[in-house]
């Protein structure tokens, strides 16, 4: 049967993951459950401190644009210092950035930590698609990054599950239901996660990268100057915009239209992600059938008409089954996103690349999630939505016209000529 055939292909190429590859899906498993709780809680608990929507939207903006003005910094640290410190880096300066932010009620300290939050997130960013590439083979490479995004997924449903259910769980124990403790009490709990994720980093055996030596500036100018990592730039920056405009509100839009609950929500976001998983681990199938460019400019297209729906309803069922089917189509082709990107460069261009394009996302996502909070507060919901499908359309046609020939060129060559370190 081909569903069994597919099973055990996708098995087969798990079981050849090197120790580093395995410890960094353990790593970013227990990242995505505290994401998860913070996705469903923290938006939530900063309007519960009294903060409007347009301010929330400043926060949401600082923590974007400081993530895509430390992205180039953090790639040269992550050059430098490796992939495995890196991520401890990273683990450190997020922790810390968000017991404070989890603490303070200052609005002016919340936009510094906020800011610091967004520095620390950089690190972990770049550093995350060169390590999976370094510690992979070309022919199981496209299945390590669908896995990873799979079981990132599994990790996200049980932290929004978690998300939902907490604030519950300590009003039963006596912690006041209508006040902000009730959510920093949660948002407290997800910060041990954040440490325990240190313990795979740990265990990885990371070599020296024996490149050639290069002068950082040469290798970001290399990058610039060429048309494809301009192109890139582009892309990112049109998704970018339109995810600022709505992903960082859904939780907003569910509780305020909606008069969603935040067990409502954990449930409405698990759902959505357990329909992803399942897109997730398809996609390496489909992707040998079609390629990765035309999966990539289908899927994204055809979550458009959900985010339409999505923005018009009414219906709490309704914009449930929307956002569920929009999250899963508009994101089922990353993996084969971030395996493309990394093809696209030479190994020592990786981590610039890397963090040139999450630049380029965050400094437009971070414009776009303010303007959309300003909306918002005004009561303007169907118009972040309606900018996000414009910016959708463009993106996608655009990945489509500018990279479909050069994959098509690509296809009679080996991928990513990469030396693969020797498995521990």
């Amino acid at each position: 049967m081909p569903g069994i055939k597919a099973l055990g292909e996708y098995l087969s190429r798990a079981g050849q993951f090197s120790h580093n590859a395995r410890s960094y899906l353990a790593y970013y498993f227990l990242l995505s459950v505290h994401l998860g709780i913070y996705g469903v809680i923290f938006n939530l608990y900063i309007l519960r401190l009294g903060i409007r929507e347009d301010m929330l939207g400043l926060m949401l903006s600082i923590v974007f644009i400081s993530t895509g003005l430390a992205a180039v910094p953090a790639a040269s640290l992550c050059d430098r210092l490796g992939r495995k410190y890196t991520l401890l880096f990273s683990i450190i300066v997020t922790s810390s950035a968000l017991l404070l932010l989890y603490t303070v009620t200052s609005l002016d300290w919340l936009l510094v930590l906020s800011a610091v939050y967004g520095i620390g997130t950089a690190f972990y960013t770049v550093a995350g698609s060169p390590f999976l590439m370094e510690n992979s083979k070309p022919d199981e490479r496209m299945y390590l990054f669908s896995t990873n995004s799979a079981l990132s997924q599994v990790a996200y449903i049980f932290g929004c599950m978690a998300g939902g259910m907490l604030p519950d769980v300590l009003s039963g124990m006596g912690v006041d239901p209508m006040s902000p403790e009730v959510y920093r009490y949660t948002l407290f709990l997800s910060l041990a996660i954040i440490a325990l994720s240190a313990l795979p980093i740990l265990s990885m055996n990371e070599e020296r990268r024996k490149a050639r030596p290069v002068k950082r500036f040469e290798v970001l100018g290399s990058a610039l100057r060429s048309r494809d990592v301009q192109k890139l730039m582009v892309i990112n920056g049109l998704v970018g915009i339109g995810a600022g405009m709505i992903v960082p509100f859904f939780n907003v839009y569910f509780h305020n239209l909606m008069s969603a609950t935040t067990d409502q929500i954990g449930l409405i976001y698990s759902m959505g992600e357990m329909v992803m998983i399942v897109g997730l681990m398809v996609i390496p199938l489909i992707v040998e059938r079609f390629g990765k460019i035309k999966t990539i400019a289908f899927t994204e297209l055809a979550s458009l008409p959900f985010l339409i729906m999505l923005a018009f309803t009414t219906n709490i069922y309704v914009a449930a089954f929307a956002y569920i089917m929009r999250m899963t189509l508009m994101n089922m082709a990353n993996p084969a996103i971030n395996n493309f990107n990394m093809e696209l460069v030479s190994d020592e261009q990786r981590a610039t690349v890397s963090s040139l394009t999450s630049m380029s996302w965050y400094m437009c996502q971070s414009l776009s999630a303010y303007l959309s909070g300003i909306m918002m507060a005004g009561s303007n919901y169907v118009l972040p939505f309606m900018v996000t499908c414009v910016t959708y359309v463009c993106s996608a046609s655009l990945y489509y016209l500018f990279f479909y020939r050069v994959e098509k060129e690509r296809s009679n060559v080996p991928l990513a000529r990469i030396p693969i370190p020797v498995k521990k």
